[in-house]
């Protein structure tokens, strides 16, 4: 099988799943139709309220991309940020299209490719770690506060697997990739013996080293930036979780939020689907559910909260794109 049939195959797969979760959603007790009459009473003042709460968490994450590529502006950055997700949200696995219409942005900008790739892997590195460390965060909060839910040893299982993967990722970026290629080369070797064709030029290892050559010098000098960007960011998109289920009068306790907000981050690295539709919303709502959370309320919260992290990022990115095309003919 080719890697376009496979990859067909796998969106097939992922949209079946989504499907019968949908159609199966009132076997957990959920309804779609008072979902929707919780979302349709919200007015005008929550919707407008929760724009703002997102995109000033845009805005707090430019620190990351500026502090990934120096000598960017924090509009330019926005303006990455932005058409990259609405190309992203819109093709099944588009994060590549995303990626490439960036490098067209950047060099369009004066910078190199170098420096864009360093980008690439600085930012996305430290999204990775963000969505890698908090897991253990999340299990320990839910843990303290005696939070009810089953499936506990799973669950922390889970979550010291993440951990470790987080601490070999962020090793790499500091210059220690040692272990970290070693896995990536196991890996290699592995993929290798299970297509029963050996093929000695995957190059994975080598790709993942020429990848992170250079990174620990700008990582050593910008990590703080990177850390207070990125934790700005995931307490903005918290309060957004936590406002999307006050704005339609459910109340959940904190560290449940935090949980929902842990799982929802976690499952978009699964973008099968473009920007991991339908795949994270189940996740994010089987969690909650999990954690005692009324079924039609996770519903309908969720909804809320991903109609501004997912679906509003394609038009407003693509006002971007705009724009920058605008700008770019102009010049």
């Amino acid at each position: 099988m080719g890697v376009r049939a496979r990859r067909a195959a796998l969106m097939a797969g992922a949209a079946g799943l989504v499907g019968w979760a949908a159609a199966n959603v009132g076997e957990v007790g959920a309804s779609w139709g008072e979902a929707w009459r919780l979302i349709a009473h919200l007015g005008w003042r929550w919707p407008l309220f929760l724009g703002v709460v997102w995109l000033l968490g845009l805005v707090v994450h430019t620190r990351v991309l500026t502090a990934s590529l120096p000598g960017l502006s924090h509009r330019r950055a926005l303006t990455l940020n932005l058409s990259g997700s609405a190309v992203a949200n819109v093709l099944p696995l588009g994060g590549v299209a995303g990626t490439a219409l960036n490098l067209g942005m950047v060099r369009g900008w004066g910078h190199t490719g170098l420096e864009f790739a360093r980008f690439v892997v600085v930012s996305k590195a430290w999204d990775l770690i963000a969505k890698l460390f908090m897991p253990i965060v999340a299990v320990g909060v839910l843990l303290v506060a005696a939070t009810p839910g089953g499936h506990v040893l799973l669950w922390l299982l889970c979550a010291l697997v993440c951990f470790a993967a987080g601490v070999l990722v962020t090793l790499a970026l500091l210059g220690r990739a040692a272990p970290l290629l070693r896995l990536v080369a196991w890996s290699e070797r592995t993929w290798s013996r299970l297509r029963r064709r050996p093929d000695p030029d995957l190059g994975w290892t080598k790709a993942a080293a020429a990848l992170l050559d250079g990174t620990d010098s700008l990582v050593r000098r910008r990590w703080a930036e990177l850390s207070w960007g990125m934790a700005g960011y995931w307490a903005l998109q918290g309060a957004l979780l936590w406002l999307s289920f006050r704005a339609i009068h459910v109340y959940l306790p904190w560290p449940v939020i935090l949980a929902g907000l842990v799982a929802e981050r976690l499952l978009t690295l699964a973008a099968i689907t473009p920007g991991g539709a339908g795949l994270v919303e189940a996740g994010t709502i089987a969690v909650l559910i999990a954690l005692g959370a009324d079924p039609t309320g996770a519903l309908a919260g969720v909804l809320v909260y991903r109609a501004f992290v997912f679906v509003a990022e394609i038009p407003v990115g693509g006002l971007a794109t705009a724009l920058w095309l605008l700008g770019r003919r102009t010049a």
